[in-house]
């Protein structure tokens, strides 16, 4: 059975020979281009979030995500561009407004915000799971790898604060037959 230890230096070892880097196969761009949308789409989310939210807890975490996801968004674009893949259309970037100017019955609560950006990193989480699983290529991997540890660091903050505040969706608690 091989252990991390052989694991880790075969991925390096992968990036340091001398053998030709193939071209990009449909799967990886596909997985890019998708992270890349997710990611342009996220800023507009969080966006609307620190347009929406007075809560300093949640603008934090909010903030965090926001420059997080720009490091990711820059590497996967630089990445493709080099590559020659073309990028998808990006969003209209959103302008700042007063959280206190928006309508109760039109802005989102925070509890909705909360678990909008947690469904979106949990799915995003996800893609990035399938895509490193179906990457051949280790500088494809590395980069999707990079971007799966940060979702996965800005995500945590929202578990402790969304408990805290009851906003925590679970699902109904599953009790075998016979018990």
């Amino acid at each position: 059975m091989t252990t991390i230890w052989d694991a880790i230096k075969s991925v390096i070892g992968s990036i340091t020979d001398e053998e030709p880097v193939p071209p990009l196969h449909v799967g990886e761009v596909m997985s890019l281009w998708m992270l890349l949308t997710i990611y342009e789409e996220g800023q507009v989310i969080y966006k609307i979030a620190l347009n929406t939210t007075t809560d300093p807890e949640l603008r934090h975490a909010v903030e965090n995500a926001v420059n997080e996801s720009m490091q990711d968004v820059e590497m996967i674009r630089d990445f493709m561009i080099k590559e020659g893949v073309p990028l998808p259309q990006a969003p209209e970037v959103k302008p700042d407004s007063n959280p206190n100017n928006i309508p109760q019955g039109v802005k989102f609560t925070d509890d909705e915000i909360a678990n909008f950006i947690v469904g979106k990193l949990t799915a995003s989480i996800a893609l990035c799971g399938q895509a490193l699983s179906e990457s051949l290529r280790t500088d494809v991997g590395f980069i999707i790898l990079r971007s799966m540890s940060r979702l996965l660091q800005y995500i945590a903050p929202y578990r402790s604060m969304m408990r805290k505040r009851g906003w925590v969706k679970v699902p109904p608690y599953y009790y075998p037959s016979g018990n």
